[in-house]
């Protein structure tokens, strides 16, 4: 009970607590994830260099699943290839939060509204 409460209490004041620390990039990933998706259905504007709307929503969107796809389960592969198997998907999460990364660094002034 003390723990649940010095969590809520520390991510009250900080915006974080100490066991989000333990696993840092997924916490990031997963926060990242959330705000562009609450930011998605909020906005009601696009950057200049967008040509319209639907394309801003398309490119919300993968950013969205390269934060997400970070912290997908890799412990579910099958035991056949389990090294091959894990190096590919962890190869795909690298590429996946380069392009998330980029696109946020791109973007990163204009998720405004």
């Amino acid at each position: 009970m003390f723990r649940a409460l010095r969590r809520f209490w520390e991510r009250g004041t900080k915006g974080y607590c100490y066991e989000d620390m333990w696993n840092f990039d997924s916490w990031l990933s997963a926060t990242i994830a959330r705000g562009l998706r609450e930011f998605k259905a909020a906005t009601n504007t696009y950057p200049n260099d967008i040509n319209n709307w639907e394309e801003w929503q398309a490119v919300l969107s993968e950013m969205i699943e390269c934060f997400e796809e970070q912290n997908r389960d890799t412990s579910n592969l099958p035991r056949d290839n389990f090294v091959e198997q894990y190096q590919a998907r962890m190869a795909n999460k690298k590429q996946k939060l380069h392009r998330g990364l980029e696109l946020l660094e791109k973007y990163y002034f204009d998720l405004w509204d």
